[in-house]
């Protein structure tokens, strides 16, 4: 990790200004009718978007809609004196005045250097819960518990998994991405210690709670962070990369749990995650700078607080990458109030639920699959922990490929079907035009408020969803049957990775779709994923051990593939539905960008009258100080 944190500073440093502006890209267009790609966040700093009375409205179609890409600038080489300061803010930094602002000034490099640190986070969160499956048969003969009892300590890491980014999410929406990121992983490095020195079940019942509510935030955060640098039309291969190396602790984590505890005991699983975890929040520590657009604008902004100030800002070359000496005021966003209760307002969509409710059926399906792998290899194939660990390895590498590889997917379908839809909409705006005899413009502020004209982003990001799902629920279907007949442990893993090919496809398809539906809540919104997920995961697995008895595996995965596949259909309704969803959040966050600008505006004025009414006292007082000087009096 610090290799390669070495290497991509050293290709920030060595790499010339114009090639690091060169990589400088610009929003044009998120819920734009026209399917070019400005972000919603951004509708109070574009100007083109503002009327006389500096009022906001709706984004109307760029002049450019029919460029076949989303528009990646080059701006020139810097040169002093080629923009006049205004002045300089409370930092002492001269602020300049910029027609258009840039949407981020972090470089590929730097992303990429993001997207190692938030995947390093992330694999801290996912594998631990694969680490510990190799030792459930462990902890329950160590602790004299029986099968439900031992399945609880997963039911309840789950439960907290999904609750605690609902909470830190609207946080770190509020206050920052670092913050946040950093007292998740100073939580989960204490209760890995407990964990290490656990003596009883209730110890190890209740660290897990805890860690499960330390480490889980950061998964949400992650996908906060990469919605903040990235522009959409890049979102999905970022989001695919950071979710493919997070799943590489579902990978390899019961591998390295049943080697760790083959060697040292179950014990060292814990010891091994409170050195790895305080690697992790020593290096977040130096290298996560603060992404929040409210904070921050589009990088160029030093942030005020120290907790939100990362030691990396102090490199030379990071400084001048992120334009820090010539901060872009106007590219700060509106200010989002701490809310606990924010999750409600994404959870109060109805037809969001829906794709929430699928998503997480799918991880249920896919987490107690992983559960049932290590009792019945445990009970039925008399397997040891190294074995076992050594079994689970098919379904990780399989699930890291198919994240990786659906990002890319939504990348290059994102762009084509934006073409088409841009050149569709030029045609209907020149028919618009003709048959109603009015200019061109005209036509498009009438596209622009239509929702049938809009760009239906749901069917873009979840289109290939159906197949996914319907290809993995044959695959645990036919891994329950197998497990039930004793079918020879080759037929097994293959089924199994079969299934966990497809099955987390979904996952990154619903969290680039709830990142682009709400830009200014990133974080809170995939936490309401998270939700989802880890609930059904919970109630799923603490109903395994009944539920096997009583169906038996076969029984009992037939039931979730069968309710996944039923599921799947309602993706239709949604794709059917996308344009008019689109449309909705975009009027949505257009409506919390004017408030938060009408507040702006009063927090302004008041600030003005403060200040003339300083101003008039301070003279006041000069006044009277002169009046009682005897060398003024005549």
């Amino acid at each position: 990790m610090l290799d390669l944190t070495r290497g991509l500073l050293s290709r920030v440093r060595s790499a010339p200004a114009e090639e690091l502006r060169s990589s400088f890209e610009i929003e044009r267009g998120d819920f734009s009718s026209d399917g070019s790609d400005l972000e919603m966040d951004d509708v109070n700093i574009d100007h083109s978007h503002h009327d006389a009375e500096g009022k906001v409205k709706l984004p109307l179609a760029d002049a450019d809609a029919d460029a076949e890409e989303p528009r990646a600038t080059s701006l020139p080489p810097f040169h002093e004196g080629s923009q006049e300061p205004l002045g300089k803010d409370a930092h002492g930094q001269h602020i300049i005045e910029n027609k258009e602002s840039v949407y981020s000034y972090f470089n590929h490099n730097y992303k990429l250097l993001l997207v190692v640190q938030c995947a390093f986070t992330g694999f801290y969160s996912s594998i631990a819960g694969a680490i510990y499956y190799p030792v459930l048969s462990v902890i329950e003969k160590e602790f004299h518990i029986n099968e439900e009892q031992v399945n609880i300590t997963v039911v309840v890491y789950f439960l907290f998994q999904g609750v605690a980014p609902s909470i830190m999410g609207g946080l770190a929406d509020s206050l920052g991405r670092r913050p946040v990121v950093l007292s998740s992983i100073m939580l989960y490095f204490v209760a890995c210690i407990g964990l290490a020195r656990s003596n009883s079940y209730s110890q190890i019942l209740g660290l897990r709670c805890l860690q499960a509510a330390g480490i889980s935030p950061v998964i949400a955060v992650n996908s906060g962070i990469m919605g903040d640098i990235t522009t959409k039309a890049e979102r999905g291969g970022y989001v695919g990369y950071v979710s493919g190396f997070q799943v590489i602790g579902t990978a390899l984590g019961a591998l390295i749990g049943a080697l760790l505890a083959n060697r040292w005991g179950w014990r060292s699983i814990f010891w091994f995650l409170v050195i790895g975890s305080g690697v992790c929040l020593f290096c977040s520590f130096i290298i996560l700078t603060e992404t929040k657009r409210t904070i921050v604008g589009n990088g160029s902004v030093t942030p005020a607080s120290k907790v939100n100030y990362a030691p990396v800002l102090r490199v030379k070359p990071v400084r001048n990458m992120l334009h820090l000496d010539r901060p872009e005021r106007e590219s700060l966003e509106p200010r989002v109030k701490i809310n606990f209760l924010a999750p409600l307002d994404v959870l109060k969509n109805a037809r969001l639920n829906i794709l929430l409710y699928i998503a997480g059926i799918q991880y249920a399906t896919y987490t107690t699959h992983q559960t049932a792998l290590s009792t019945v290899l445990s009970t039925k194939y008399n397997m040891k922990v190294l074995d076992i660990g050594l079994c689970y390895l098919p379904t990780g590498l399989c699930t890291m490929t198919t994240v990786v590889t659906a990002g890319r997917y939504l990348n290059w379908f994102y762009r084509r079907e934006s073409k088409k839809h841009r050149a569709w909409l030029h045609d209907q705006i020149k028919q618009i035009a003709a048959e109603r005899k009015i200019t061109e413009e005209e036509a498009k502020e009438i596209t622009d408020n239509d929702p049938k004209y809009i760009f239906n982003l749901i069917e873009v990001r979840l289109k290939a969803g159906f197949v996914t799902l319907v290809l993995s629920s044959i695959g645990y279907i036919a891994y329950g049957w197998c497990l039930d007949v004793k079918a020879p442990l080759p037929a097994v893993l293959v089924c199994s990775g079969f299934a966990s090919l497809f099955s987390n496809c979904i996952l990154t398809f619903s969290t680039t779709t709830m990142v682009d539906l709400f830009p200014s809540k990133g974080s809170t919104a995939t936490g309401c994923l998270n939700l989802y997920r880890c609930s059904l995961s919970a109630i799923f697995i603490g109903c395994l051990s009944r539920m096997a008895k009583a169906m038996n595996y076969g029984g009992v995965f037939t039931l979730m593939g069968g309710v996944n596949i039923l599921s799947s259909f309602l993706l239709f309704y949604l794709t059917r539905h996308g344009k008019e969803i689109t449309f909705e959040r975009r009027k949505e966050e257009a409506a919390f960008v004017e408030a938060a600008n009408k507040l702006k505006e009063a927090n302004a004025l008041a600030q003005e009258k403060q200040h003339k009414s300083s101003a008039q006292f301070d003279e006041q007082a000069v006044t009277d100080g002169h009046a009682s000087d005897p060398e003024h009096i005549v």
